[in-house]
């Protein structure tokens, strides 16, 4: 019998599947702290600074930076919980920037 994997990409096929292109502006996109971001994922960027599946889709707040990462606090459930990611995963959104 095959061993289950319990990868960090497990489950995910239809969320990884699109192959979406970026430009080198997305790597060089900057946040400030206080600006509401989407969570998203590019399938195409490997390595570590993805955001975990159970993330993908939420809206956070920017907290600080990290290197070339961002630290994002999300609403998951009930929790408030703390997430690192690269810029390039992360959308500005839209009504951040509407002052009422």
């Amino acid at each position: 019998m095959v061993q289950k994997s319990h990868g960090p990409r497990h489950r995910s096929r239809h969320k990884m599947r699109a192959k979406k292109r970026i430009t080198p502006n997305k790597h060089m996109e900057k946040f400030e702290k206080g600006d509401i971001v989407h969570v998203g994922m590019i399938p195409s960027i490997k390595g570590r600074g993805y955001p975990y599946i159970r993330f993908i889709g939420k809206t956070g707040k920017v907290i600080d930076k990290r290197g070339d990462a961002y630290i994002i606090s999300v609403t998951d459930k009930n929790a408030t919980k703390t997430i690192i990611l690269k810029a390039v995963h992360l959308k500005k959104a839209i009504y951040a920037d509407k002052k009422d």
